[in-house]
């Protein structure tokens, strides 16, 4: 298991991730963000990898419209989401984060099957490159992100995980240690973002340590599934973000954290992984 946190795709702020002494990155390429401003510049990122003996471990785009409202492909951001995939393969990067909109007007079962649809073409798409698809366990531009969807859609997508993080399972009321328990086998990348609720209320996302998730349990159940991936720190909340706070959040959960990571077989950060493996 790696620790790794959400970052851009400049030097600097490759520079950044290894400062804070971790070697995995994630690229969010989310709704509104062209990735042409990722894919244009894969040569300089690949040069970033090796100088700052960092790895792109996950590479994800939510919130875009993968379905129209007719059903089909949205073309447009399906070609994205491929392109993403072509992407995270020339980077040795193992997993592409992403999730499926619902169609108003069309019932449950025919969204599960048309998202259904859209996952397995990724996933043959995919197919031989090193690169494994997860859906993210959010519901922003997402209509697969728990239980109902998991069921549903999993079963038709042979090789589909999920991208896990436990404040959107709290923040939906929900039990985030039984849905982990009953889906651990299928994460294949997770974020460690802290959040805390209070009277049903979400009060704040402040860095992982400091909220009141069970991280211990969490990891616990992590391990009890031989999970191998990156735990990627989420700087969320608008508090802990920008300037000596934000710096000072990251540095805390890393510490944090560090104590539930056990680096096996002598490994150094830099091994290559395949979640699921």
């Amino acid at each position: 298991m790696h620790l790794g946190i959400i970052s851009g795709a400049s030097e600097a702020e490759f520079a950044k991730v290894r400062q804070y002494g971790l070697h995995y990155a994630e690229f969010c390429v989310n709704v509104g963000c062209d990735v042409r401003e990722y894919t244009d510049h894969l040569e300089e990122i690949q040069g970033y990898q090796q100088a700052y003996d960092v790895q792109v471990a996950s590479i994800g785009r939510w919130g875009t419209k993968r379905l129209a409202d007719d059903g089909s492909f949205d073309q447009p951001e399906y070609e994205a989401d491929l392109a993403l995939i072509d992407f995270a393969a020339a980077l040795g990067c193992p997993v592409f984060v992403c999730g499926c909109n619902e169609v108003k007007g069309m019932s449950f079962i025919q969204n599960a099957l048309r998202a259904a649809d859209y996952f397995r073409s990724l996933t043959d798409h995919a197919a031989g490159k090193g690169v494994k698809i997860a859906v993210y366990n959010c519901d922003w531009g997402n209509a697969i992100y728990n239980k109902a969807g998991w069921d549903a859609v999993l079963p038709l997508v042979p090789g589909l995980g999920i991208k896990y993080d436990t404040s959107h399972c709290i923040n939906r009321d929900g039990d985030y240690l039984q849905e982990m328990l009953e889906y651990g086998k299928y994460i294949y990348h997770f974020h460690i973002k802290g959040t805390v609720r209070i009277h049903g209320r979400n009060i704040s996302d402040p860095p992982a340590g400091f909220d009141d998730i069970a991280w211990g349990a969490v990891m616990a159940i992590l391990y009890d599934n031989d999970y191998q991936g990156v735990c990627s720190i989420e700087p969320h909340s608008s508090a802990w973000t920008k300037g000596t706070r934000g710096d000072f959040g990251v540095r805390f959960t890393k510490a944090y954290f560090e104590k539930y990571i056990l680096e096996e077989d002598g490994d150094d950060g830099d091994k290559q992984y395949m979640p699921g493996d």
